[in-house]
């Protein structure tokens, strides 16, 4: 499922795209109980794998180098602007967020006046890595 993206990231990254943060599944689990939701594996599979970054300056929120759940903070930050509670912020575009629906996986483009999703987070992942690769 994953070797597409893997192979695509391997071809194109480039020293420092991604952060490669080692953290303790315990991490993730508080974070799941700090926002009330559990982390969709899809997710789940890039924090591990990656951390937190992308390819040519498009940037999946994730883990920092220095463990900080980055896309914890962000989510609860825009709970306060009104992202429904389901949802989890995994790219910041100032207009709007990428968000993963932790009730079933999908990614939604979410702004205070519109929604619009993929099937996946994989689907996501590749379609924003394909963007990524026709702007270098």
């Amino acid at each position: 499922m994953y070797s597409n993206i893997v192979e695509t990231i391997k071809e194109y990254e480039c020293k420092g795209d991604f952060t490669y943060a080692d953290v303790e599944d315990n991490a993730f689990a508080l974070a799941e109980e700090e926002l009330g939701i559990s982390i969709p594996s899809q997710y789940l599979w890039f924090l591990k794998t990656y951390g937190h970054g992308g390819l040519n300056g498009i940037e999946t929120l994730g883990v920092g180098k220095n463990k900080k759940l980055i896309f914890k903070d962000e989510t609860l930050k825009y709970r306060t602007y009104g992202l429904p509670h389901n949802l989890i912020v995994i790219e910041n575009c100032d207009e709007w967020v990428y968000c993963i629906d932790s009730l079933n996986g999908k990614v939604k483009m979410w702004s205070r006046d519109k929604e619009e999703a993929y099937d996946t987070f994989v689907d996501y992942l590749e379609d924003r890595i394909k963007d990524a690769i026709e702007n270098l």
